[in-house]
């Protein structure tokens, strides 16, 4: 049995085969391949109201998207690929006169892909002879991924008989996806056509997509350096992304959601009861308990940037001083668990409890619906992020009728307590959705919002930001209501690997903050 990744297998050049079968699979993958061009922001969303710094051309004609012509069997196609800058031009400067440093921190994402038929589990193995770390359930044509390192080796076994190795990988960058084929023969033409003969039309279908995509990663690899880590076809993203185009670059974007400076008492402030339409607030109209607020008519934010690969900003005063205390005091309320290393993917195991050396703070979950202030900051985060507040909640009917799904497309807040000691190590917020998922949805965009200062320790550090002055990571510092904005996709729908990150420990005192995690293009739980 075979393992390859899209950059050292020898391609499956075996489309004759696989269309002597049927021709329904081929002229699918061609439909499907037509979606891959960047697709047009949601008219809602290009309509709003609130003024910033960039134009609808800013957000739609990105400096980093190059045509990227392939042919994989199908006829030419075209491709939007993102390509990483030269980092020189991170500094303003001609390409060219800077190098870019390799970081100290050698992390990797790594994903695997099951193109069997049967139900496997994958093992992180310790190669010391004891039995390996169970790591994930993949059913038939399925995926899972964890962030990983050079030299680490994983394997897969049969699910019923832990012994039955069936594939073995060692992570060596820069490959990063990894393939279990037991279908495909080297050198046996006759023996992979047995193979597929032998599948059912709709796993046919299933290892078509799987092929295609395999075979899309290695032209993908080839023209931008990078693996391509979504399922191919992936559409870019359906929200809009602010360009970080050098280092100090600065945006801004106002918002009519203006800081609390004041609370009512508990029975005023009350929780959310309105229902979808209900909750639209035209912009003549005034913001929810707006007596308690700051009387300017707009809030300022100002989004510099703080890294260019990955994309990230920090926005100071995104909360206001009572803001954070009211949620500090909502805290007092609340049970914290110990948080999980669960993110996107479902084939992970134990996702619902449990818990992992990697990730040892404690955190709760708090609902836009919990109050004004809370659904405040949900609006805010909207207006900053430049999409429709009714995309983070649930919607009418006649709300976006383009999109199929009338749930939030973000998650709950999460509040996160980390103590003396408490770290997440390094990771990504995105997963992997399943093959059978048409619209591969993937946390897009994480917004971090800090609650307190002065602990020693606790930075959020990206290990693997790209510049040309230090090896090391860099960390944004907490501060009292500063926020810091990362997106976890690319321009063009591929996984930004390099949205590495973690939560450094705290070595003296504590740190709280809130994560709002925003799917693209729809949340499915």
């Amino acid at each position: 049995m075979m393992a390859t990744s899209p950059m050292n297998h020898t391609p499956i050049r075996i489309n004759g085969l696989l269309r002597g079968k049927t021709a329904i699979c081929s002229t699918l993958v061609l439909a499907l391949s037509i979606l891959v061009l960047p697709s047009p922001l949601l008219p809602q969303a290009a309509a709003l109201q609130q003024q910033c710094s960039a134009t609808e051309a800013d957000f739609t004609s990105d400096p980093a998207l190059q045509t990227m012509k392939f042919d994989i069997g199908f006829g030419p196609q075209e491709f939007l690929a993102y390509v990483e800058p030269d980092v020189s031009l991170f500094y303003q400067e001609k390409a060219g006169s800077r190098k870019k440093q390799v970081p100290a921190h050698n992390g990797w994402a790594a994903k695997f892909v099951n193109m069997s038929t049967q139900r496997v589990k994958l093992f992180w193995d310790p190669a010391n002879g004891r039995p390996g770390n169970l790591q994930a359930y993949l059913d038939p044509f399925e995926s899972s991924g964890t962030a990983s390192f050079p030299t680490h080796k994983f394997y897969m076994t049969s699910f019923h008989n832990e012994k039955e190795i069936l594939a073995r990988f060692e992570i060596n960058p820069p490959q990063s996806v990894y393939y279990y084929d037991p279908i495909m023969v080297p050198g046996d033409d006759a023996a992979t056509q047995a193979n597929l003969d032998a599948l059912s039309h709709e796993e046919f279908e299933l290892y078509q997509t799987l092929v295609t995509s395999r075979d899309f990663g290695k032209e993908y690899f080839n023209f931008t350096g990078r693996e391509y880590l979504s399922l191919y076809p992936r559409n870019a993203p359906s929200h809009k992304i602010w360009r970080a185009d050098y280092f100090g670059q600065e945006h801004w974007v106002t918002s009519q959601e203006t800081h609390f400076v004041d609370l009512p008492d508990e029975k005023e402030l009350g929780g959310i009861k309105e229902k979808g339409r209900e909750r639209k607030l035209m912009d003549n109209e005034p913001r929810l308990l707006q007596q308690y607020r700051s009387p300017e008519p707009y809030l300022n934010m100002t989004l510099k940037v703080i890294s260019c690969a990955p994309r990230a900003f920090e926005i100071n005063n995104f909360l206001s001083e009572t803001e954070v205390n009211h949620i500090m005091y909502l805290t007092t309320g609340m049970k914290l668990h110990r948080s999980t290393t669960a993110g996107a993917n479902k084939q992970i195991v134990g996702e619902e409890d449990s818990t992992s050396s990697t990730r040892t703070s404690l955190n709760t979950w708090v609902y836009r619906e919990k109050d004004a202030v809370i659904d405040a900051i949900y609006r805010r985060a909207a207006d900053l992020l430049r999409i429709d507040e009714s995309l983070l909640r649930t919607r009418s009917p006649d709300e976006h009728p383009e999109i199929r799904t009338k749930s939030s497309m973000a998650e709950a807040l999460q509040l996160v307590h980390y103590d003396v000691g408490q770290e997440y190590t390094a990771h990504h917020d995105f997963g992997y959705a399943s093959i059978r998922n048409p619209n591969q949805p993937a946390r897009f965009a994480t917004l971090l919002l800090y609650l307190n200062e002065g602990m020693k320790g606790g930075e959020t550090q990206f290990p693997r930001w790209v510049n040309a002055e230090t090896r090391q990571g860099l960390n944004a510092e907490p501060k009292i209501g500063k926020a810091v904005l990362f997106y976890s996709q690319l321009p063009d729908g591929n996984m930004d690997d390099w949205s590495h990150h973690a939560a450094l420990p705290v070595r003296e005192g504590e740190k709280w903050l809130m994560n709002l995690w925003v799917w693209d293009p729809v949340y499915e739980h």
